[in-house]
């Protein structure tokens, strides 16, 4: 017996731009989801849906995020649903081009065993190919090669001048792919590029995916590259018209990885690229209260390239957020200190009555330059406020 939940039940929790999307089938589907608007809620419904109401094979649904946490919880909450889910392929891009590349190895032209190089194994390979180069130039040629490899430039692409203008670095790429070859291992670009030069090339390989995979979902597609797109278009099969179901997520408003090789240009154009595609907007904001949106939107509404969407706040309209200019870094932590000390202390409520502040646990402090940190660390610890963070030890 398989273990679901009654579509019923996990449906009517959806408000109506979430339901539509869940349900949406036939043509290639955009959702644009603002921030808090429960997106991965629509995903991992719409997967346990498609199986149980749409009678999709589990196994053909391949779903795509960009990392690991992202990709687990997507596959708890979709199995929490229908547990047939644990049968789809929940992976992040690069996990997905690994799996793909074990089982085209030879036609990708690696070993089947591959090593993945990181950013130093990949600085240490072009100083091998070419001697001559400083290490740090050596790491700067490499950092060109990852940016070369997320728009799916090889050494001999016409557009490479537009990642290097100097036509040494053309002959610097060739020689660190031909060393990278000759060991059979690969770099992380070549996770998503291989791939896509294999199936695009491939005419048999190519019907194998477009018959092994029936729905493509990927998620915050505002932070894919040009090559998670051409990958993207050659699974898909959009130019053969393979009837693979194409539903992207994402939000224009959040794309700030361009400096990473993330192309905005990929969700704007979704509907171009696919034709047909239909959009949903999911506006409703569970996480924000009002005065936070607003200020917000206030900000994003400038930008040039956007689809647009007004969010609308669940959570009502709140306290409107302060902008507090302080003449120096030793000020601004003090400030800081001092607003958690005030709003932990016992509170009274309007019956006189003593109720509790507000837990440390509650704040967050967001900070640039990172050295900053030790500023919040040395005032926190004087004023014994405990504390955790990426960067921090944690005060118990």
């Amino acid at each position: 017996m398989v273990n679901t939940v009654e579509p019923d039940e996990y449906l009517s929790v959806l408000n109506p731009e979430q339901k539509a999307a869940v349900v949406h089938d036939g043509s290639s589907l955009l959702i644009l989801a603002g921030a808090g608007s429960g997106k991965t809620r629509v995903i991992t419904t719409k997967i346990a849906y498609l199986i149980s109401q749409k009678h999709v094979d589990p196994a053909s649904i391949l779903a795509v995020t960009f990392t690991k946490k992202a990709a687990k919880e997507m596959q708890e909450r979709a199995v929490a649903l229908d547990e047939r889910a644990a049968k789809a392929q929940i992976r992040t891009f690069h996990s997905f081009g690994a799996f793909f590349l074990r089982l085209y190895a030879n036609e990708a032209g690696i070993d089947g065993n591959f090593t993945v190089y990181d950013d130093d194994d990949m600085v240490t390979l072009v100083s091998k190919a070419v001697p001559s180069l400083t290490r740090q130039q050596a790491a700067q040629a490499a950092h060109k090669i990852s940016l070369a490899k997320d728009y799916c430039f090889t050494p001999d692409s016409g557009e490479l001048g537009t990642i290097e203008s100097d036509s040494a670095f053309a002959d610097i790429y060739d020689a660190y792919e031909k060393r990278l070859r000759a060991t059979g291992n690969v770099d992380f670009g070549d996770l998503i590029m291989l791939p896509y030069l294999v199936l695009k090339n491939n005419e048999q390989i190519r019907a194998r995916l477009h018959y092994r995979y029936r729905v493509i979902m990927v998620d915050e597609y505002q932070d894919s590259n040009v090559a998670q797109f051409l990958l993207l278009q050659q699974l898909a099969g959009v130019e053969e018209n393979a009837g693979v179901y194409v539903c992207v997520v994402g939000d224009d408003d959040q794309s700030i990885y361009k400096f990473r090789g993330a192309e905005v240009q990929n969700i704007l154009n979704f509907q171009k690229q696919f034709p047909g595609t239909s959009l949903i907007r999911l506006e409703k904001n569970y996480r924000s209260t009002s005065e936070i949106l607003s200020c917000a939107d206030s900000v994003v509404k400038n930008n040039d390239d956007r689809l647009g969407k007004t969010l609308v706040a669940v959570r009502g309209k709140g306290k409107q957020p302060t902008l507090v200019f302080l003449p120096t870094q030793d000020d601004e932590t003090q400030f800081c200190a001092e607003l958690i000390q005030q709003a932990h202390k016992t509170q009274k409520d309007k019956d006189g009555n003593k109720v509790p502040g507000v837990p440390y646990s509650d704040w967050a402090i967001l900070y640039v330059p990172t050295h900053s940190r030790l500023d919040f660390e040395t005032e926190f610890l004087h004023k014994k406020i405990p504390y955790t963070g990426s960067w921090f030890s944690k005060i118990l």
